[in-house]
């Protein structure tokens, strides 16, 4: 049986609002505002306690050490006093230690271009160490500056399991990049595109971010059982905005599709 703790109807209460409106990238351009750079899956990863996915000044992709437990299966664990992590993932052991591009695959010694650091009390370390010597599929999106793990055996961790559990939906198609979102007053903002290359009516367009809580709650807006009223209808190639009251404390992880129902004529 799947654990909803109280913060579920609470936060599903919260959700009532949303709103749709096309912007301009320069009305966005705040300090507030946090880049989407990870895609697993179907899911756009939006946040990691403590800290979002991001891109360092070397271009590498950096992620906080518990989500590749948490997300992704891994089994991880953090020795402070030598400031070390260990990580078995995917038949794979490797070893990675703070301000160190000295790491450790099965035993063996590596050299990295770039190095693990700390930020929030967190390890962050980056992901493409992983990736390259996993048989992971991936690929960087350039156009939409973002990194799309599409191995769906990665889709592994409780949030998954939770969107899942929820999500009675089939034959739904990726419709939207997730570009950007906002977190302010219990309110998150998407901003996101419609790149499926022609309109989307009013009511077929899934932008679903689901909270993952610390005791193991979540809240969703189900699109099967939704409570925000439905979204316009989306041009081709223009951008949205998605504001949604949800609530927010005690998140771990939030995360997110941007989907459509095709028509019948769509074949």
């Amino acid at each position: 049986m799947r654990k909803v703790s109280s913060l579920f109807i609470i936060s599903l209460l919260l959700l009532t609002t949303i709103l749709i409106k096309p912007i301009y990238a320069a009305k966005f351009a705040t300090s507030n505002e946090t880049e989407i750079v990870l895609k697993i899956g179907n899911y756009y990863i939006l946040y990691t306690k403590p800290a979002s996915p991001y891109i360092d000044h070397k271009n590498r992709l950096f992620i906080p050490l518990r989500s590749i437990e948490d997300l992704m299966g891994g089994k991880v664990s953090y020795d402070s006093q030598s400031k070390t992590a260990t990580v078995d993932w995917l038949e794979r052991s490797f070893q990675l230690t703070v301000n160190s591009t000295i790491a450790k695959i099965d035993g063996q010694l590596v050299e990295m271009d770039t190095i693990p650091v700390m930020k929030q009390d967190a390890m962050f370390l980056p992901l493409r160490i992983f990736l390259d010597n996993t048989n992971i599929n991936y690929n960087w999106v350039s156009e939409l500056g973002f990194l799309h793990i599409t191995d769906e055996h990665v889709v592994a961790g409780e949030v998954f399991e939770n969107f899942i559990g929820n999500d009675a939906t089939t034959g739904y198609k990726d419709a939207f990049h997730l570009d950007s979102y906002t977190l302010s007053n219990n309110t998150i903002t998407i901003r996101a595109k419609n790149i499926l290359g022609q309109n989307i009516p009013e009511g077929k367009s899934d932008i679903q971010p689901l909270v993952q809580f610390k005791d193991g709650g979540f809240s969703v807006d189900s699109y099967s059982r939704p409570v925000n009223p439905a979204i316009p209808e989306v041009e081709k190639d223009s951008t949205i905005t998605v504001y949604k009251k949800i609530g927010l404390e005690n998140a771990e992880y939030i995360i997110s599709v941007g989907r459509y129902e095709p028509q019948p004529t769509d074949g």
